[in-house]
């Protein structure tokens, strides 16, 4: 428990989990200062329905902040929040890389922007309605990242950036409890978002989907189309651009064969365009490297670290051995063989129920490791 009567930054996202975060630790006795970020003000309301950052939720977040009588801001961020997580998503995608939104805004805004804005206004805490546990050793005075008690709720994969230096000023109330226990105490603080749907799939993504938002940024000259073809060369057809698949993907392929059912993106060529397809065992591989490491408590880089992985938020925990390497690369041998293990995206690492750390998937072992 951190310590109480000092002022707490609530980020607001107009949603349930943030207003009951609120609630609870003005409840609880805390100095609290609602704060909204504006993030993202591109596209229509109604094509943005059901995610969040819209017009509806400031409204919101600011409706809750009148309710429990806390001070509420509304930060413009949409300059840094194009610079770290929009303009990041639209070049990852043109490199050829499926990137992780939401982690790389977790990262750069709500965990490193978010406390500036803190200091600003001499909040000691910053308050998050993250589903995830932060705990503190008393002996060694570290702090350690968990899991969420509702494993259906979890989000520690997003949060492997998190510093020590954040984790002592960070405050997530809702780590131990279930979306019907939070619900129930927007009733009880009788909310006005107490009933209001959670937000649904990339904030800044409307309706049309991410391919669309990316034709309309990117001149058609930097996104051209190519051949698909299969790994030993067999042209199967013509795509319209490799920013329009991810590794695994099966639908929408348009491919000129009879097996084109059968038929999965396996990678990709950047140098001539070429997307390669092949049946789904050619999905399944065991090696990986990664850069940008980050470990969230001290871990000892000469050893080889055995742990579990996710190399997606949804993906199941898998047993691998980690070797550090230089400049803060990896590399990552899993115990069995892992399905559709894409560049661009986040591996996260576990020990039973703590997040050791993370690191950005650079490059899939080439070698086609056939399924058993």
């Amino acid at each position: 428990m951190k310590e109480k009567n000092k002022k707490v930054l609530v980020a607001m996202s107009g949603g349930v989990d943030s207003s009951v975060t609120a609630a609870l630790l003005k409840n609880q006795g805390y100095d609290v200062i609602g704060v909204h970020m504006q993030l993202w003000s591109g596209g229509s309301e109604e094509k943005r329905k059901g995610r969040c950052c819209s017009t509806l939720d400031a409204n919101d977040a600011r409706k809750v902040c009148d309710q429990i009588d806390i001070p509420h801001y509304t930060i413009n961020a949409q300059d840094v929040f194009k610079e770290y997580v929009v303009d990041y998503f639209v070049h990852e995608y043109l490199q050829s890389r499926t990137p992780n939104p939401c982690a790389q805004c977790n990262n750069q805004i709500k965990f490193s922007y978010l406390f500036q804005k803190a200091d600003e206004l001499g909040c000691h805490f910053v308050a998050t309605g993250h589903y995830s546990r932060i705990v503190q050793d008393s002996s060694t005075q570290v702090y350690h990242l968990y899991k969420a008690t509702d494993p259906q709720k979890d989000q520690s994969y997003f949060l492997f950036g998190c510093t020590q230096k954040a984790l002592a000023r960070t405050m997530m109330p809702l780590g131990s409890m279930n979306k019907s226990e939070v619900r129930r105490l927007a009733e009880t603080f009788q909310l006005k978002v107490a009933q209001k749907p959670d937000s649904q799939e990339i904030c800044f993504i409307g309706s049309e989907g991410y391919q669309q938002f990316i034709e309309k940024k990117v001149p058609l000259e930097l996104r051209p189309s190519g051949r698909i073809q299969l790994a030993d060369g067999t042209d199967l057809g013509e795509h319209q651009g490799l920013y329009r698949y991810t590794i695994g993907q099966r639908k929408g392929l348009q491919i000129q064969s009879k097996n084109h059912d059968q038929y999965f993106v396996t990678g990709f060529n950047a140098k001539t365009h070429t997307l390669i397809v092949g049946p789904e065992k050619d999905l399944f591989r065991k090696n990986l490297k990664a850069s940008h490491t980050h470990w969230i408590r001290p871990i000892d880089p000469v050893d080889r670290i055995h742990c579990k992985a996710r190399i997606r938020s949804q993906h199941k925990e898998s047993a691998c051995q980690v070797t550090c390497l230089e400049n803060e690369c990896i590399s990552v041998e899993f115990a069995e063989e892992q399905r559709a293990i894409t560049e661009g995206q986040a591996i996260v690492f576990y020990q039973g129920e703590e997040v050791l750390g993370g690191a950005w998937i650079d490059r899939v072992d080439p070698q086609v490791a056939h399924a058993s």
